[in-house]
């Protein structure tokens, strides 16, 4: 076993755990006794993961083996660290980037991998539809290499300075209609679709991004209003936060999502375990909720058409901006207007008085 990785087998449960200098637990994963293939993966996993703690070198210089080494060095990062990723990002790495490219690189050597490899992945990706995914593929490949880099695998970095696939804007913009029959919906059903509705509908309101609005808390709830951490940050800056004062609707929304929890949850949007949703879970959901909507919107003969949490940003963006508000990066966090302007603002018409 690798040093500093313990290994414990129970009656129920087997463990492996490494321990840091300072006597804490830098991960432990378990599996039941019981359980021969889950046993086998924790156990490849744990052992990947002391080494990178140990500093041990990529064994046998495979993509694929870099890619577990990389995870098990992210994981294995403090919290504080600025090398690190969320544990979201990491989640969804894993889950649905990695294991395409893995299919692609798997089996190279990190160090034979060209420029000419990763435009001829984009090209491919692009032409099946996805260039914003291949983009965001690329991009983990890039982190991926860059840590090999780091532990002498490869002198260079082929992904570095790559043009990445154009894509188009989005352009989606919310009504205030469709919002309104997504919670009407919402209402004849109750369940998690008002729940999820009911988080769509404080997104809009406070102007957030999809993470921040999931996993907000009952700390946020202050007398003057919902204090939210801003979910993106340069490294090497403090978190920062934003307070968006009370309206007797935003007031009304998170009431009704605290009545619907049926623990003391400690999140305003958790799931009838009291946790914030997945990012599988809550898309699943919304999914169902926004078919329900559609086959409501044909009944009265009305437009709509489905959207995501990620829409009510730019939604109410677009509509503050609109009315005139000249404190929008107030809510949204930024520090300056352009992001705001070029990316959120989803008007279509945008009027101005004449010269003279």
């Amino acid at each position: 076993m690798p040093f500093r990785l313990y290994e414990r087998i129970g009656a129920r449960t087997v463990s492996y755990g490494y321990k840091l200098p300072d006597g804490s637990w830098a991960f432990r994963l378990s599996a039941p006794v019981g359980d021969a293939v889950a046993r086998t993966r924790i156990r490849a996993e744990a052992i990947d993961r002391a080494n990178v703690l140990n500093g041990a070198p990529v064994e046998g210089g495979a993509t694929e083996a870099l890619f577990r080494r990389y995870f098990a060095w992210q994981q294995g990062l403090p919290a504080s660290s600025e090398d690190r990723k969320a544990d979201s990002t990491l989640r969804e790495n894993e889950k649905h980037e990695a294991p395409r490219l893995i299919k692609v690189f798997g089996k190279m050597k990190p160090a034979v991998i060209k420029p000419v490899h990763i435009y001829k992945y984009l090209d491919l990706r692009a032409a099946e539809g996805a260039p914003a995914k291949a983009n965001k593929e690329i991009a983990l490949l890039s982190a991926v290499l860059e840590f090999g880099r780091r532990k002498g695998e490869l002198e260079t970095n082929p992904c570095r300075d790559i043009k990445y696939n154009k894509t188009r804007p989005d352009t989606r913009y919310v009504t205030p209609a469709e919002l309104d029959l997504v919670m009407r919906t919402a209402r004849e059903r109750g369940g998690m679709y008002l729940v999820g509705a009911l988080c769509l509908r404080a997104a809009y309101l406070t102007v957030s991004r999809p993470d921040e609005m999931r996993k907000i808390t009952r700390q946020a709830i202050t007398e003057l209003g919902m204090e939210m951490p801003v979910g993106k940050r340069k490294k090497g800056r403090a978190e920062r936060f934003k307070l968006i004062e009370w309206s007797d609707e935003l007031r009304a929304v998170i009431k009704e999502a605290l009545s619907l929890q049926r623990t003391t949850s400690l999140y305003v949007f958790g799931n009838s375990d009291g946790q914030p949703y997945t990012t599988s879970g809550w898309n699943t959901n919304l999914r169902r909720l926004m078919v329900h909507a559609e086959k409501k919107a044909n009944e009265e003969d009305v437009p709509f058409q489905r959207f995501t949490l990620k829409d009510m940003r730019p939604a109410a963006v677009t509509d503050r901006v609109e009315e005139g508000d000249e404190k929008i990066t107030n809510a949204t966090g930024h520090s300056s207007d352009r992001m705001v302007r070029q990316v959120y603002d989803r008007r279509k018409t945008k009027s101005a008085r004449a010269t003279e």
